[in-house]
């Protein structure tokens, strides 16, 4: 056998073909300059999320929601997530308890025991603790990769690198994808911009892998993030305006149909998604697109093969009769209750003019509408790029750009609406941004670099654009990239503080550990028998630290930031705005043992409970109007001064009375309070802002209570220590005759 044609011969033909294809491989400088610039784009990335750590300050989970994922993290990691799916959590929700495996969604916790197990390959030891800690960074760093890919995908590679240099160190997902802030955002977003880049990919080139991807990509964001609701129904929006704009293609209905049945397909294994029921009106949306997507495909074909009165006459006969059909259909389905509505937040999302009526929706902070400081704060100078993204958009509306416009719109008018959405934005914001500096940027590359552009308007352009106008184009834009980039380092310091152990003044900036021996406090003391045998040491809190209370705390609560009983919130609302004498009776019905109040030293401006009594007040007066707590009762008009003042029923109510009462002097704590700016001071509540502050009032002594811990506090010399601490726990001391006034006020309050 020659040599030419043996084993030896195809090796030689094989090296042959690697010599002369690297012999002829030239490397461009542009493909350089994208590596180098992606490399240090990612460099920096990771290391605005690290920046706690560079700081000095405690790897600490951040944030009040992230304690329960890890705790469920921790579990399926020893007990299996079999378990897992069926584990009952006994201590949140008392005496309900909490079904954590049906409440929860899978991705998050999950995610730190992927990540725990395939750093365990490579024999490097970490806790689960940790593995959580760094997972929002690698999920980030993974973000950054997809947006640079979703950019170079949807407009150009250089877009790529301007989306992924906004994604890197853009503040709105930089907050929620800093090192500790182990939450659903940061693997959301991921998914998100996956989702985004693979069904565009889908619908512009065709094929099976891209629209299957995009459908994993969004099945894994449906059992990983609550807001996997506005792209399960942007990816409809969007199609219907492609048809509207007569940009219908099979393999627009190919991508969409494949990525929509295969998301739900996974997404219905997660229980709390499958208890919002198969028949909601958001996951009937895009189910229904796809039979409106193939009535339009066979309209558009038989209008090709039928003449033009036969066409028409079949046009209005179906149509007609799919219309009834559909009113026939939805009649049915809504009076036999099989279509379950939109969530209240959600509702609030899309008419934010009816939010006020919710009150447990509106006593979120970041359900708030945004304000133009928080906008500009947020994405900075994106602000500005994003009109001109649109209009680039609108000027060339190809069905990759009309898919952007609709993406965009969308995003900035329900981050409009509620400020904590303005991390959908961030995607948005920079594709749109990029988008802008690119198209922008255009023109002046080509003068920079003496090209002639082939149509007349373009050549009379370049003549009038000189190499000297784009060197002050480029220059213009690098000082708006470097000014955006020290905005956002210099507020990755504030994010990388935790909640847990809060920084209250710069300098010094040393962070508190007041929560921290407060819940440490809970783990040594909490663990006993209730008030009543075979009862838990029940703890009741305003709903905000029920996660921390029940996972770092070890103790049993009654709320939580689940918020999934808004009844037994306004039940707990009740219990803090009462008088003594009215809430034990309550409290013993709940075997309350211990009372947690955030005082905060009286600083109402950092959230202290006092300055949350508006929203114990109207959740209790709108879930549980049968005990009498009426806003009205509480705060008095004073039409003159145009203030509220606060009403002797909140000066008796048990949450100003553990907040204020100082036992060294039996008053509340007077106006000298170290760190107490002067406009805090007065004891009024003004409509604009709404911050309750300390009046002078005597606090009385206490009641049935005993004041068992008390944090440090902002201490001004060591003999003030402890007298203005941030968390106070009070030991509930019943009458003897508990049992019997408890049964009372039950009667004379029945449950509706």
């Amino acid at each position: 056998m020659s040599s030419d044609t043996g084993l030896s011969g195809l090796l030689s033909r094989f090296w042959k073909k690697i010599v002369d294809h690297f012999e002829d491989y030239e490397i461009k400088r542009e493909t350089i300059l994208n590596r180098i610039s992606m490399i240090l784009i990612l460099f920096v990335g990771v290391i605005i999320r690290l920046f706690g750590l560079f700081q000095g300050f405690d790897p600490l989970i951040k944030a009040f929601d992230p304690h329960v994922q890890l705790v469920s993290a921790e579990f399926i990691n020893t007990e299996g997530f079999i378990q897992f799916i069926h584990w009952f959590k006994a201590d949140s929700w008392y005496p309900y308890g909490f079904q954590t495996g049906f409440e929860l969604y899978w991705g998050v916790p999950l995610s730190a025991v992927i990540i725990y197990g395939l750093v365990s390959i490579f024999s490097i030891s970490i806790t689960i603790t940790q593995a959580a800690f760094i997972s929002p960074v690698v999920y980030g760093f993974l973000t950054v990769i997809a947006s640079y890919l979703l950019g170079k995908e949807a407009i150009s590679t250089r877009a790529g690198i301007f989306t992924a240099f906004f994604m890197s160190i853009a503040p709105a997902f930089v907050s929620r994808s800093t090192a500790g802030f182990y939450d659903n955002e940061s693997i959301g977003i991921l998914f998100t911009v996956l989702t985004l880049y693979f069904f565009i990919r889908a619908f512009k080139r065709g094929g099976t892998v891209a629209p299957f991807l995009a459908g994993i990509s969004l099945g894994i964001l449906i059992g990983s993030w609550g807001a996997y609701r506005y792209i399960l129904d942007l990816l409809p929006l969007a199609v219907l305006f492609l048809v509207l704009a007569r940009k219908l293609t099979w393999k627009l209905i190919k991508a969409y149909s494949i990525t929509i049945v295969t998301a739900l397909s996974i997404g219905f294994l997660v229980p709390r998604v499958l208890r919002n029921k198969f028949f909601n009106i958001e996951v009937m949306i895009p189910i229904l697109m796809i039979g409106f997507l193939v009535i339009v495909g066979i309209i558009q074909n038989l209008s090709h093969n039928l003449n033009e009165k036969t066409f028409r006459q079949m046009l209005i006969v179906g149509s007609v009769t799919a219309l009834v059909l559909l009113v026939i259909l939805v009649t049915v389905f809504l009076s036999l209750g099989v279509f379950s509505n939109i969530a209240d937040k959600f509702w609030a999302v899309i008419f934010p003019g009816g939010r006020d009526s919710i009150p447990i929706i509106a006593s979120v902070s970041e359900h708030q509408p945004m304000t133009w400081a928080e906008l500009f704060s947020n994405i900075h100078i994106m602000t500005f790029l994003i009109p001109l993204g649109l209009y680039y958009c609108l000027k060339k509306p190809t069905d990759v750009n009309i898919f952007i416009l609709v993406y965009g719109v969308t995003t900035i008018y329900f981050s409009g609406s509620m400020i904590r959405l303005v991390l959908l934005l961030a995607p948005s914001a920079s594709l749109l941004s990029a988008m802008a500096i690119d198209r922008l940027l255009y023109t002046y590359s080509l003068s920079a670099h003496g090209k002639i552009a082939l149509t007349k308007r373009k050549i009379r352009l370049t003549k009038t654009i000189g190499r000297d106008e784009a060197i002050i184009a480029y220059v213009v834009i690098f000082g708006l990239l470097v000014s955006f980039s020290i905005h956002s380092i210099n507020l990755s310091q504030h994010y990388a503080r935790s909640e847990m152990a809060p920084v209250y003044f710069d300098p010094p900036g040393v962070p508190s550990s007041d929560w921290q021996d407060a819940l440490i406090w809970l783990q040594e003391n909490s663990q006993g028998e209730g008030i009543v045998a075979n009862s838990p040491s029940v703890v009741l809190s305003w709903w905000d630290y029920g996660y921390w209370i029940t996972n770092y705390g070890n103790a049993t609560s009654l709320v939580d930031n689940a918020t999934t009983n808004k009844t037994q919130i306004g039940m707990v609302g009740t219990m803090l705005m009462w008088n003594f004498t009215e809430s034990v009776k309550l409290m013993y019905k709940y075997n309350v043992k211990y009372v947690l109040v955030n005082s905060q030293a009286g600083l109402s401006a950092v959230g202290s409970d006092l300055g949350k009594a508006i929203w114990c007040i109207r959740i209790a007066e709108s879930t549980v109007p049968r005990y009498g707590i009426a806003e009205e009762n509480y705060f008095a008009e004073e039409e003159s001064l145009g203030y509220t003042i606060y009403q002797d029923p909140f000066y008796n109510s048990v949450l100003y009375r553990l907040s204020a009462f100082d036992a060294a002097t039996g008053y509340a704590w007077n106006s000298e309070m170290p760190g107490t700016p002067t406009s805090n001071r007065p004891g009024i509540l003004s409509k604009a802002n709404e911050y309750p502050v300390y009046d002078l009032k005597a606090a009385d002594g206490l009641i049935y209570f005993s004041e068992v811990f008390r944090s440090y506090g902002l201490a001004s010399s060591p003999n003030d220590a402890y007298r203005y601490p941030l968390v106070r726990i009070f030991e509930v001391v019943y009458p003897e005759n508990i049992a019997q006034l408890s049964a009372e006020v039950n009667g004379l309050y029945p449950a509706d």
